[in-house]
């Protein structure tokens, strides 16, 4: 059946279909983002009121009294606020777009341990990379690293240990794996219905946006790229979990070493370390692209339900119109996720500079 057999109103409803799809990883970012600020809020407020109960003097000081009550307690709020949003956010955004079931992807990786074992040293070497060139530029994103690890580590370095042990739980192991059944699990398939390769930069771009903080959204696209060819190739979400954990424990074990040095020799070590881990990586990922190649726009697929049927897809999908890159950034959820990370990052960037002056 040729183009012009087919009326303009169904090539309209095809379109608004396919349009749909990529929509709807956006909207799980919006989705995310609200159900973890609700929670997230609730809790604070909950926990404020339970600290006025034993001193009523936190009630003179109003909203900034409030926040500087619970800020001990910011990693814990959330930890548990984004463990929700992530996984209910996921479950939905799938359900609703009819793209397919998460625990399909989280079966025996297709690549061997060889290749698991160079992507985790791939992505903590890239991570490492990104962390070199956010230090060589730091009036860039100095303020926004100064703000992240101001509420990362209250809750990593607290003394209260229930703090520290969720902090720490959430930082290296529950939160890469909620993360990745939100990013790999959810927005790499959904965006994956027309060309795979649009959706490893879609899922990378809002893995990115969803952090809204400046110096995190360069990183997490970065890394959200790489994560997501390993998902394609594996057609798993084993490997991109372990490559996430590994990267945020290696963190975590960073930043408490560093932690026990004075501030020159924190430096040092810190540019030491990226700046080897940097090498062995990027040397990792050249070895894990040689040895399984660049994604193949028919086998690297995750299996997925179409929008509408593969001959429909075929009626609008051209050459000049793949409906990807183009399609994707018309979705207005898109666009109130880029106003988002917008405005977080100005925050966390004003915040920054007050913590530095």
């Amino acid at each position: 059946m040729e183009n012009n057999e087919v009326s303009p109103k169904v090539i309209t409803k095809i379109k608004s279909k396919i349009y749909d799809r990529y929509n709807w990883s956006a909207i799980g970012v919006c989705m995310q983002v609200l159900i973890a600020t609700v929670i997230a809020t609730a809790m604070q407020i909950v926990t404020y009121i339970i600290l006025v109960s034993r001193d009523r003097s936190l009630l003179e000081g109003g909203a900034m009294s409030i926040a500087s009550a619970t800020k001990d307690y910011n990693m814990v709020f959330t930890a548990a606020a984004y463990i929700v949003a992530n996984t209910v956010t996921a479950v939905i955004v799938m359900k609703a777009s009819k793209t397919g079931r998460i625990r399909d992807y989280i079966t025996k990786p297709a690549i061997g341990i060889p290749d698991i074992i160079l992507a985790c040293i791939a992505l903590l070497g890239v991570s490492c990379f990104d962390d070199l060139i956010m230090k060589g530029i730091s009036f860039v994103f100095g303020s926004s690293t100064e703000a992240l690890g101001e509420l990362l580590g209250n809750g990593m370095f607290s003394d209260n240990i229930i703090i520290k042990i969720i902090s720490i739980g959430y930082i290296a192991l529950i939160g890469p794996i909620t993360e990745e059944i939100l990013l790999r699990g959810c927005a790499l398939p959904v965006t994956s219905h027309i060309s795979p390769r649009c959706g490893i930069f879609c899922s990378a771009l809002l893995f990115g946006l969803m952090h809204g903080n400046l110096s995190q959204i360069f990183n997490a696209f970065i890394l959200g790229l790489i994560l997501a060819y390993v998902t394609l190739k594996s057609r798993s979400l084993i490997p991109a979990m372990l490559m996430h954990i590994t990267n945020n424990s290696a963190a975590v074990i960073s930043s408490f070493i560093e932690n026990g040095m004075d501030s020159a020799s924190a430096d040092r070590f810190s540019i030491i370390s990226n700046a080897v881990t940097a090498a062995l990586g990027i040397a990792a990922l050249i070895i894990l692209i040689k040895r399984n190649g660049i994604i193949d726009e028919k086998k690297d697929t995750l299996k997925i339900n179409l929008p509408v049927p593969q001959e429909s897809i075929d009626l609008v999908v051209t050459p000049d119109n793949k409906m990807t890159f183009k399609t994707f950034f018309a979705s207005w959820a898109l666009w109130l996720v880029i106003l988002y990370a917008a405005f977080a990052s100005f925050i966390m960037i004003i915040l920054g500079q007050a913590l530095g002056g």
